[in-house]
């Protein structure tokens, strides 16, 4: 007895590992048709009419589908099957087969739909919801990098204006040294006659000197007065005249000092 027991689980044991290894993705099942195996996949759709449910592990059911016949309503209730298989992931077992070009497995026995352990129906959700904890943590540290250059920036535009007080005061200071400076030397003259203060230049203005010689010392003068014989009269401020006679030599001097 304890034999036949021994060998019955062992057969329980290895009728499950047979199933095991026959399980094959949803979208693999058009190359097992005729085969009796094991799909697995999530339930994506899932329509009821009075002959059949269908339950899609494609949305737009073109995929593999379990179906349901109204023969097994009574042990999977159309109005359950929604909120029990939508969204999860489920193992389908069955002999595969076509219909209109699509692999589908007809279901009858509960045990041959079954959830897969783990796979709750809001794992969507937590999927959704571990992308966000990531992205904040990469905000996190995008913000962290953003202070960090923040401070850096900070600190160059400090180093910066430190800088430009630092110039502001060598050019400061260049000036004043400039300004302290004696003035440059006057450029030779190359031997030309420098000008004489304005009295010395009077005093060397003398009878006999041609209009040039006087214009030089002098300059130009302010009016000038046309006399009979060719005279000519160049009158300068302060009451001061020479008159030309008609060789244009300096004849009369008024208000000029003597030498």
């Amino acid at each position: 007895m304890r034999g036949s027991c021994s060998l019955l689980v062992l057969a329980v044991v290895l009728c499950a590992v047979a199933k095991a290894e026959t399980t094959i993705p949803w979208d693999q099942a058009a190359k097992h048709v005729g085969e009796e195996t094991t799909i697995e996949g999530r339930v994506l759709g899932v329509h009821c009419s009075p002959p059949s449910c269908l339950l899609a592990f494609e949305p737009s059911f073109n995929g593999f589908t379990a179906v349901i016949q109204a023969a097994s309503f009574d042990v999977f209730p159309p109005g359950d099957l929604d909120k029990r298989y939508s969204g999860r992931r489920v193992r389908v077992h069955g002999k595969i087969e076509t219909r209109d070009g699509k692999p589908e497995i007809v279901v009858a026995k509960s045990e041959d739909l079954a959830l897969v352990p783990g796979k709750k129906r809001d794992e969507p959700e937590e999927r959704v919801t571990q992308a966000q904890t990531e992205a904040i943590e990469r905000l996190g540290d995008v913000l962290t990098h953003i202070e960090d250059l923040t401070e850096r920036l900070v600190a160059t535009e400090e180093r910066v204006e430190t800088l430009l007080a630092q110039l502001e005061q060598t050019q400061a200071a260049l000036a004043a040294a400039q300004a302290e400076q004696a003035p440059p030397a006057a450029a030779p003259s190359n031997g030309e006659p420098q000008p004489r203060p304005a009295y010395e230049r009077l005093r060397t203005v003398k009878r006999g000197m041609s209009r040039a010689e006087v214009q030089r010392l002098v300059g130009e003068p302010t009016y000038v007065e046309n006399g009979s014989g060719g005279w000519t009269t160049w009158y300068y401020g302060y009451g001061r005249s020479v008159s030309f006679d008609r060789r244009g030599r300096a004849q009369s001097l008024v208000g000029f000092p003597g030498p």
